[in-house]
């Protein structure tokens, strides 16, 4: 069993999860592919549904969950900020496809949030995510 430490919680499927706003993100582990990486198994809980993505993996070597989240952020605020883009210039951004549209535009209302908890969670001193062995 892993502890958890703030801002980390455990959802309702019973996984490692960020609450922002009205929206849950859970990651937990998949199935390792067969070049040695993991594929997570990822859920996002927003008001107008839920969506599981599992096609988010890791790279080589060491996989953890707190990683997954950092990575996880970075793509939906990447995709974000893409939305915006075509919001102001008409112009399609490079990373706006990366979720659903429900997802980049929930990003896109939260990604000031989304950005600075990657920042705490990869700047924490010690692990937020403790994984059992």
């Amino acid at each position: 069993m892993n502890k958890l430490h703030a801002p980390f919680s455990i959802s309702s499927r019973l996984a490692a999860a960020l609450r922002i706003g009205e929206a849950t993100i859970s990651i937990d582990y998949g199935n390792c592919t067969s070049d040695g990486r993991m594929a997570w198994d990822i859920w996002i809980d927003l008001p107008s549904g839920e969506f599981h993505i599992d096609d988010m993996r890791s790279g080589v070597g060491r996989a953890d969950l707190q990683d997954a989240f950092v990575n996880l952020l970075g793509f939906l605020t990447a995709a974000a900020e893409s939305y915006d883009y075509r919001q102001r210039t008409g112009r399609t951004g490079e990373n706006e496809d990366l979720f659903v549209p429900e997802i980049v535009e929930w990003a896109s209302a939260n990604a000031n949030e989304l950005s600075i908890l990657a920042c705490e969670i990869e700047e924490a001193e010690t692990p937020l995510i403790e994984e059992a062995n």
